[in-house]
């Protein structure tokens, strides 16, 4: 079957096919991660993928490819409603380590939309045909249309809320990625204004008049771009690189031991006054800007300065910071993987396999012996 389509719609393909791919492409990297199994993680991973298949869905009915081939119709790729929800749990993510049983009813929306479209995704063209012609189905989806702006925007608020209303003297990420959360859910906004706008349009008999064409163009480039800069900084955050913050001029200068005592000293108030090992997203580039050098000049301060690698160094206080909650019994009331989390850790087997390597003996063996010190006090 030959299939052609116009120069417009070529256009549209070309660039919503780059946020398609950049953005399920990096989704599948955060879920596929061994060792990391935070929730913020997943969060964002399932948010990059299902925006990457909201935005495919939108390639092929702006571009006119599912009126083309009509099996299309329907299929259940469109999850718009997912998007707003999995924003406020992420963020709610880097407050807290795990969500509560309660954060389920966001989903009750985005559970219901996919319902929908795979109950009639694979069915047959004269079926989906025929329900688009039903009123009930139409109604349907122009609810679903202008549900999805209004979804963006509340649930960008509520992102906001948190943002603002929790201290983020804890998490030490005031500076950067609260900075980022804070763009992203400006973007966010900005989306829902377009969607309205872009219901406004499709539904809209009055606004009939506008152009078309650029509007859409202008649609897929603003999305594309959107989820392409989500991507590259969720990279970014958990996959940091040394491309992104190398100086060469800086790490190619000597550092005299009145430096190295300066940083020193300094990288143990962060630990010491700060606790910034808490933070379960800290990596050498993070604590590198804190102390406001190099990644190359900060790994030198760890291994001439503290005799030990970036991991050691940190897990180490992690440990210290775990043993001193299970002393004042706070294993009593949480688990032992939630304590091993407000500690810093973002991985339970990484937990344990440092905490045994560390102190010789497993958590739960730790925890009883602390259970006999304090018996027989």
């Amino acid at each position: 079957m030959e299939i052609t389509l116009p120069i417009s719609s070529l256009v549209i393909i070309a660039i919503g096919s780059v946020g398609v791919i950049v953005s399920i492409f990096m989704g599948v990297l955060l879920l596929s991660q061994k060792g990391k199994n935070h929730i913020s993680i997943s969060l964002l991973g399932c948010l990059l993928i299902l925006s990457g298949l909201t935005l495919l869905n939108d390639n092929f009915v702006i571009s006119g490819i599912s009126n083309r081939i009509q099996s299309l119709y329907f299929i259940p790729i469109y999850y718009s409603l997912s998007i707003g929800p999995l924003f406020y749990l992420f963020v709610k993510s880097k407050f807290k380590y795990r969500l509560e049983k309660s954060d389920l009813i966001h989903l009750l929306l985005p559970v219901i939309q996919a319902f929908v479209y795979f109950s009639i995704g694979f069915r047959s063209v004269e079926f989906k045909s025929t329900l688009y012609d039903e009123n009930t189905f139409r109604i349907y989806l122009q609810i679903e249309s202008f549900l999805f702006p209004i979804s963006l925007v509340v649930y960008t608020l509520l992102g906001l809320f948190l943002l603002r209303r929790n201290s983020t003297k804890s998490f030490f990420w005031a500076e950067d990625i609260k900075k980022w959360l804070t763009n992203f859910a400006s973007g966010m906004l900005l989306i829902a204004v377009m969607e309205f706008g872009f219901s406004l349009i499709e539904y809209g008999s009055f606004l009939t008049i506008l152009p078309s064409f650029p509007f859409y163009l202008v649609h897929t480039f603003t999305l594309s771009a959107f989820i392409f800069w989500i991507s590259f900084n969720g990279f970014k955050q958990y996959y940091p690189l040394q491309i992104f913050t190398s100086r060469t001029h800086e790490d190619s200068l000597l550092m005299d031991e009145n430096q190295l005592s300066k940083l020193v000293k300094k990288l143990n108030l962060l630990m010491t006054k700060d606790k910034v090992f808490l933070n379960p997203d800290l990596n050498l580039e993070v604590l590198s800007t804190y102390l406001g050098t190099s990644e190359k000049q900060c790994s030198y301060v760890l291994n001439k300065g503290m005799k030990a690698n970036f991991n050691q160094y940190i897990n180490t206080f992690r440990i210290e910071a775990f043993k001193e909650k299970i002393k004042q019994g706070q294993n009593k009331t949480f688990t032992l993987t939630s304590i091993a989390f407000e500690c810093g850790f973002d991985s339970k087997s990484t937990f344990n396999r440092v905490f045994k390597s560390t102190c010789g003996i497993a958590p739960s063996a730790f925890v009883k012996m602390t259970k006999s010190t304090s018996a027989s006090d």
